[in-house]
């Protein structure tokens, strides 16, 4: 195992048995003290929201590496294998620009973010974590995709596969 799949596993991981069953277990116990007892926790919805999307962005590199991600599996079938291998390798070179894109975008905000001092609103949590977190997760994908243009799966098996 490579360890750019050990890094994707293991945000894969934190996504699947940490971010997950977190908001479950907070939306749970806010309706409960809501509906049973009137007294609902302030602070759940953006709670939530902020692990929701922690959850979103920590599978990124996983569903990328195991081709589980949407798309429209119909147009591939239909393609000859040249076509469905330069279509692949195009999107694997769109990932990689638009990840680049999001580390140095994140990484230029994290300062000003620290510098203003923003927070969550009803957590008062600094946002800057958050920005660096899908920062990491999109220089991951970066790598991801750098390996799959460099080393492309075999002709056979242009878009399933765990080579990685």
């Amino acid at each position: 195992m490579t360890p750019i799949s050990k890094v994707s596993r293991g945000l894969f991981f934190l996504s699947a048995y940490v971010c997950l069953p977190m908001i479950l277990v907070l939306i749970g116990v806010d309706v409960t003290l809501r509906y049973v007892f009137n007294a609902p926790l302030v602070w759940a919805q953006e709670a939530s929201t902020i692990t929701l999307f922690m959850a979103i962005i920590l599978a990124l590199p996983e569903s990328w590496r195991r081709d589980v991600h949407i798309r429209a599996d119909f147009l591939t079938t239909m393609m000859r294998p040249g076509l469905n291998n330069a279509l692949a390798r195009l999107v694997w070179l769109i990932l990689l620009g638009v990840s680049v894109l999001i580390v140095i975008q994140c990484w230029s905000d994290i300062e000003l973010m620290i510098l203003f001092n923003e927070r969550s609103t009803d957590l008062g949590l600094p946002l800057h974590w958050f920005r660096g977190a899908l920062g990491v997760v999109g220089a991951v994908c970066a790598v991801l995709a750098g390996w799959k243009l460099l080393w492309p799966r075999p002709s056979g098996d242009p878009v399933r596969g765990d080579a990685l």
